[in-house]
């Protein structure tokens, strides 16, 4: 009879510790997941007349820094891009919204909006490996194997909405 009783106080103890070491791993776990909003396809809807022309804005769009330019209008830019992705995407849009990520290694590059080095006008420069993007998110210089992603975005009069398709589509 001991040995029963000592065997059920034994399987007793050891249930309660699995349920208890359960509990305290469930968060971390279920923190992994993504969230409801990420899922859903997070929209986020920018005031364009909050950014001074010629400069940026840093957003959060689905955990991903995301710059929001907005150009002077009549913008005219004096450089040369290695291929011009984004730039025929963007014409005609003096604001617009890239993923902020740079493609070669995942930095997040700087906004350069005087030019940097070599380049006497607004640039992005990663200075991690020395990539240089175009305003529109165009590699022109360093190792950077593609221009910077588009997120898909839309514009209603003074917003832009970033997460809803529009000028630009979801990119696959």
């Amino acid at each position: 009879m001991q040995s029963s009783r000592r065997n059920f106080v034994g399987m007793a103890v050891m249930g309660m510790g699995m349920a208890g070491l359960a509990m305290s791993i469930y968060p971390f776990i279920a923190s992994l997941s993504p969230s409801a909003a990420s899922l859903k396809g997070a929209k986020v809807e920018i005031d364009i007349n909050s950014i001074p022309e010629g400069q940026i804005r840093v957003f959060s769009w689905k955990g991903k820094p995301v710059f929001v330019v907005r150009l002077p209008q009549g913008f005219n830019w004096g450089g040369s891009v290695k291929s011009a992705q984004n730039q025929p995407l963007l014409k005609g849009q003096d604001t617009y919204a890239m993923i902020g990520v740079c493609t070669h290694l995942g930095c997040v590059p700087l906004w350069k909006p005087q030019g940097e080095g070599d380049f006497k006008f607004p640039v992005f420069h990663c200075p991690c490996h020395g990539g240089f993007y175009s305003p529109w998110g165009d590699v022109i210089a360093g190792p950077p194997p593609k221009s910077l992603q588009l997120p898909p975005q839309s514009r209603e009069s003074n917003k832009l909405i970033i997460g809803q398709e529009g000028f630009i589509k979801e990119q696959t």
